[in-house]
């Protein structure tokens, strides 16, 4: 099945659970707050790969200023137990990796402890749904972010656990994403430890973000923490 042929279907599937707030917001039809914080992240396959480029390129803050992190609208309903969001956003969303690494979030009364999150970046694998280290492709994550006194990341949070497997399906299209099928608890693996997760955001969806990742290395060049930076909430959300 063609990328156009999986949109059209999905594109469909959404738009019977959205159904009014679709109506209402006809021109959208279709997809981590991600971040590392942790020792272990390390770990992850590829993240050499990574940390090179994230030094050697600015992979990870270039996409600081781009128009696709402004979310001009995004839809948000609950059937089922599952969530499915539909977001416009201000300008076309790479997914060639050029963007850097960055991703939408929905955000639920669990706050930080429990997101679903839609990602991309290029330079570690930390997704069943990557091909290789080097792949770019979106993917979702269920992860948790914490602002710890005396981290390096300051006022900003930073990954303190992030699921291996990717919840739901997410599907991304010029100015438009689908994040669909988001289950309101999951149970996979940590990828940061290898130790199994349960996160459980529930379905009482708050606000849409996005965000862009920065790493913070030691002076030894070790990995202290991935932060999660200029968090941008949509300019309208409409929930169903």
């Amino acid at each position: 099945m063609n990328l156009n042929a999986k949109l059209i279907m999905t594109a469909a599937i959404v738009a019977g659970v959205l159904s009014i707030g679709l109506l209402s917001y006809n021109q959208i039809q279709q997809t981590s707050a991600q971040a590392g914080g942790l020792v272990g992240l390390e770990n992850i396959p590829g993240f050499d790969l990574f940390k090179e480029k994230a030094q050697d390129n600015n992979i990870l803050t270039q996409s600081s200023s781009k128009d696709y992190l402004d979310i001009d609208k995004a839809v948000v309903a609950k059937a089922a137990n599952k969530v499915q969001a539909v977001l416009q956003a201000h300008g076309h969303i790479p997914k060639d990796g050029s963007g850097g690494a960055f991703g939408y979030g929905i955000l639920t009364t669990q706050q930080l402890s429990a997101i679903m999150v839609s990602t991309t970046h290029a330079g570690v694998l930390d997704s069943e749904d990557q091909r290789n280290a080097n792949d770019p492709r979106w993917h979702n994550h269920y992860v948790s972010l914490a602002n710890v006194p005396g981290d390096p990341c300051g006022s900003d949070p930073a990954v303190t656990s992030i699921t291996f497997q990717s919840p739901g399906e997410v599907i991304v299209n010029k100015d438009k994403a689908v994040m669909s099928n988001l289950p309101a608890k999951f149970t996979g693996t940590n990828a940061l430890t290898g130790a199994p997760l349960t996160l459980n955001p529930g379905t009482n969806v708050q606000n849409v973000v996005s965000f862009v990742l920065e790493p913070i290395f030691d002076d030894e060049d070790e990995l202290e923490a991935v932060c999660v930076k200029d968090i941008r909430p949509a300019d309208k959300v409409i929930k169903n």
